[in-house]
């Protein structure tokens, strides 16, 4: 066990709010947790479908052992994700269905794991509470919501990330029953996502490091004949191939993209180009990455030298770090170097922005177990409480009207599932529409998924075809509709809306199907924070998703509305 060695200082910056610190630590999180309830919702999204729903009903459906257990381990794309896979059973079992809600609440569990880790590691250096604060709101913050908020990804990052570092906590220490847990758990690892796999060669970082040869042989072999399962029936590699031409005609982009991953805990400014955006996050890679070699050297050179270090508490953190880092650092190396063909934004995704968070996190504990003096730790917890502080407040300032979107689209997205059998994510016609069309049918028809409630629900019946087909054109309706091609964009004009709106969406309707594409015009920051009334609509008729046919365009603006459903003399037709 990692226990208190570290002297505890009686005049460090924070000692003045001593006594605040449960409830200022407590905030980042009550925060997140909220965050999290409020706006996790029962609706699968793209590869949600093929992962649960496709999965658990071949999984029922199987009659033998041998064939449950090739659902559970067979390949989701590049992924096996065994964890994922397990839950859902389970979830099926208790409950008698599938519930995307409950299972991002899972994922959250594992993420709830990790911040435990890094606490337990903080309080084995007897420092005062307070000094976990940059901790808090480093990793508390909604940047990558993505992550928290969608099942698949929440049910692979988060669980990966929690296991591998368990499996480098318990390495850190002494015994038998740590190693073999360790093994178990780095095991289960391998088989939730493919990162998975990189948590062996920072297992054997830390076997080498503390001299456990015997132990380090059994490790190997295990993650020899564990990687060999993996990919033995892999039926294809997603392209993973042309990266490496890519890498050979841009060599200098996959290098960049490194370190804009390891620093996109700086990702300011999202909505510009990708140029602009990317020189905060590469600058900030650019300090991290000279810092966590720095402390790597301060760690481990004494252990060449033949000097360990007699604080044992200290040298098992430092095979902690140092195996968190191997992991990070491999994760950071392969992202940039599969990814960037696929566009530089790619390395600022929210489903990846859990890694430069736990990157940061990593560096400010390692600070504060290896900075002896006072005065330079009252210099590094004020740097970290000002960088935690801002990163916080600039996350939430960018991330929380998106997120709150997000709900809304998705909402909307199952409304169109629901009575159109395509919505949440492929393109009419195509074999992916078809398998969604026949496991969202097949998993409603056998009671184990239930659409959620939406600000839709009340007006269901009256969105019907038929029931739309008796209203009229309102002539005072004004939609401007632009676009073509991919999409079209659908626009109020200012005075088109007698009242304000909240939820709102576009409609537009043949005479067999009615389609909602949400509005974004009540998630503008100035509407969304400051509650400023909105009077127009704004919305992306998104072509694909929509049958053939042409289509008249309206809007729907609950609640309290006098005319909720109103059509211009607006059309738009799809060949």
């Amino acid at each position: 066990m990692l226990s208190p060695t570290v002297s505890s200082t009686n005049s460090t910056l924070l000692n003045g709010f001593r006594r605040l610190a449960p409830v200022l630590i407590a905030i980042p999180i009550v925060c997140y947790v909220a965050l999290v309830l409020t706006y996790a919702v029962n609706v699968p999204w793209v590869d949600d479908m093929d992962a649960f729903l496709s999965f658990i009903l071949g999984y029922s459906d199987a009659t033998t052992l041998t064939e449950k257990l090739d659902w559970l381990l067979r390949p989701n794309n590049e992924h096996r994700i065994l964890t994922a896979k397990l839950t859902t059973v389970l979830m099926r079992a208790l409950t008698g269905e599938v519930n995307f809600r409950w299972l991002i609440f899972v994922a959250f569990g594992f993420l709830l794991g990790t911040f435990a880790l890094f606490y337990r590691v903080f309080r084995s250096m007897n420092l005062p509470l307070l000094a976990f604060l940059p901790v808090c709101f480093v990793f508390w913050q909604p940047q990558y919501y993505l992550t928290s908020l969608w099942a698949l990804t929440g049910l692979q990052h988060s669980v990966v990330i929690f296991l591998i570092l368990l499996a480098i906590y318990l390495l850190s220490g002494t015994g038998q029953y740590r190693f073999m847990g360790a093994l178990a758990v780095q095991m289960l690892a391998s088989l939730s996502m493919s990162n998975g796999l990189f948590g062996w060669v920072a297992g054997a970082v830390v076997l080498v490091l503390a001299q456990h040869w015997k132990r380090l042989g059994l490790w190997v072999g295990v993650a020899i004949a564990t990687i060999i399962f993996y990919f033995h029936d892999f039926q294809n590699a997603q392209g993973n191939d042309s990266s490496v031409a890519f890498f050979l005609q841009s060599p200098h982009i996959v290098v960049a993209a490194f370190f804009t991953f390891v620093g996109a805990l700086l990702d300011f400014m999202p909505v510009h180009d990708i140029v602009r955006r990317s020189i905060l996050p590469t600058l900030f890679g650019l300090v991290l990455v000279p810092t966590v070699l720095w402390f790597l050297w301060r760690m481990n050179w004494p252990l060449w030298s033949r000097h360990r270090s007699s604080d044992m508490a200290r040298q098992r953190r430092r095979y902690f770090f140092t195996g968190s880092y191997a992991f990070l650092f491999i994760n950071a190396f392969i992202v940039a170097f599969l990814r960037p063909r696929f566009g530089y934004e790619v390395m600022l995704v929210s489903n990846y922005m859990i890694y430069p968070a736990l990157l940061t996190s990593l560096v400010y504990l390692n600070g504060l177990s290896e900075l002896h003096t006072q005065q330079t730790l009252n210099r590094w917890m004020r740097a970290g409480l000002a960088l935690g502080v801002v990163v916080w407040v600039v996350s939430y300032g960018l991330h929380w009207p998106q997120v709150a979107q997000r709900r809304h689209t998705l909402l909307t997205f199952a409304y169109n599932q629901k009575h159109n059998a395509i919505g949440l994510g492929p393109n009419w016609g195509s074999a992916f529409a078809t398998m969604v069309r026949r496991v969202m049918g097949d998993a409603v028809s056998r009671n184990w998924y239930h659409y959620p409630d939406g600000y839709f629900t009340p007006y269901e019946a009256a969105l019907s075809p038929s029931a739309l087909t008796s209203v009229a054109t309102d002539s005072t309706l004004d939609l401007h509709v632009d676009g073509g091609g991919y999409s079209y964009i659908v626009e109020t004009g200012l005075g088109a809306l007698p009242q304000p709106i909240t939820n709102a969406a576009v409609i537009v309707q043949s005479a067999q199907r009615t389609y909602l594409f949400p509005s974004e015009s009540g998630f503008r920051p100035s509407a969304f924070y400051l509650r400023r009334p909105v009077k127009t609509i704004w919305a992306e008729v998104i072509n694909p998703v929509l049958a053939p046919g042409t289509y008249r365009v309206g809007i729907l603006t609950p609640p309290g509305s006098a005319q909720p459903v109103r059509f211009s003399n607006r059309q738009i037709t799809i060949p």
